[in-house]
């Protein structure tokens, strides 16, 4: 073997080194992380890659308690503007504390993936219509999985937040869904966009569009949310933008039907303006909804920003909320 083959292979193999000694060091905080954070897949069993629908799955977060027969379900749906995210960020999200504790209250905890935008296709409906039929995988497996249709609550944060709302405010025969769902007993909205007509208007939207229009054209198409969200540029199509907005806006479906809702948002928010949950805050109040709004001063866009007792408050309301709204069967009760 020639000298200068020995220094490739050294080389080689030094990179080889590098890369998994970097490998166990991201591996080893990651363990580090989610066990300081008590992340919810390693409390108790989960089910994981579940699918769905085809190409989609869920994960299922069985109860670390066995509180009652037939156990109490919580769905929830992460994050990222409808852009990108994962069903696996609830074992990195700011709520593991209140996820926990539901499951130790008996509680089957259920995180879908869904359908974002790729490629210059809009994420909706597909988003929203993958959501429902999230609750209908539920509906069909809650024999085999001992799950409480009649006890099934949704959870979002940001843009899954959003989704969350339109599962319980909106009917699924508006978009073309013709099975029955579960019964939602409540919704936790944490910081999500409640009126898409208002938030493109606002001053968030227009600083982000100020700055592409100091961008090359190229360049801001790809980073335009707005475009990538709509699957059209709504700037060139104003009717069919106010459409859309108005179609994707969860305020437009509340009546005095509604599910009781928990709203969560800093009112320092920049991402996802303070005055999103201030119109639904009102809305619900409009309509004679039982709901509570929790305005945390000082708090941006997840969590930025909070105090320690902001994060500490937010762990009790979430379950609270959604254990206060169990329909009350003592039938399905055990050790009650």
């Amino acid at each position: 073997m020639t000298r200068k083959n020995k220094k490739l292979k050294k080389k080689i193999k030094s990179i080889l080194l590098a890369s998994l000694l970097a490998t166990c060091i991201v591996l080893c905080y990651l363990l580090f992380f989610f066990v300081s954070n008590k992340a919810p897949i390693l409390q108790g069993t989960v089910e994981y890659q579940l699918e769905y629908k085809p190409g989609l799955h869920l994960d299922l977060y069985r109860p670390t308690n066995q509180v009652y027969t037939i156990s109490p379900v919580l769905v929830y749906f992460h994050g990222g503007a409808w852009v990108l995210g994962r069903k696996e960020a609830i074992n990195i999200n700011r709520f593991n504390d209140a996820i926990n504790t539901l499951r130790e209250n008996g509680y089957t905890i259920v995180s879908p993936a869904y359908t974002l935008a790729h490629e210059g296709k809009s994420p909706f409906p597909a988003c929203i219509i993958d959501g429902f039929d999230a609750l209908k995988w539920i509906k069909t497996h809650a024999q085999q999985y001992n799950l409480d249709l009649d006890n099934v609550n949704l959870m979002g944060e940001s843009a899954g937040a959003q989704i969350a709302m339109m599962l319980s405010y909106s009917d699924p025969y508006d978009f073309g869904i013709d099975h029955s769902m579960p019964t939602i007993r409540s919704v936790v909205d944490i910081y999500g966009p409640s009126d898409l007509q208002s938030l493109y208007y606002s001053q968030s939207i227009d600083s982000l569009q100020s700055l592409l229009a100091k961008v090359p054209g190229s360049i801001a198409k790809n980073l335009d949310i707005t475009q990538q969200i709509c699957g059209f540029d709504p700037k060139s199509d104003s009717l069919r933008a106010q459409e859309f907005m108005a179609k994707y806006s969860p305020v437009r479906y509340i009546t005095s039907q509604a599910s009781p809702t928990l709203i969560i948002q800093g009112d320092a928010d920049i991402i996802v303006p303070h005055s999103q949950s201030e119109i639904l805050n009102q809305r619900l109040t409009d309509f004679g909804v039982d709901h509570a709004y929790y305005s945390l001063e000082g708090m941006g866009h997840a969590l930025r920003l909070a105090t320690d007792a902001q994060k500490d408050s937010m762990q009790i309301w979430i379950p609270d909320f959604v254990m206060k709204h169990r329909y009350a069967d003592n039938k399905k009760q055990e050790g009650k």
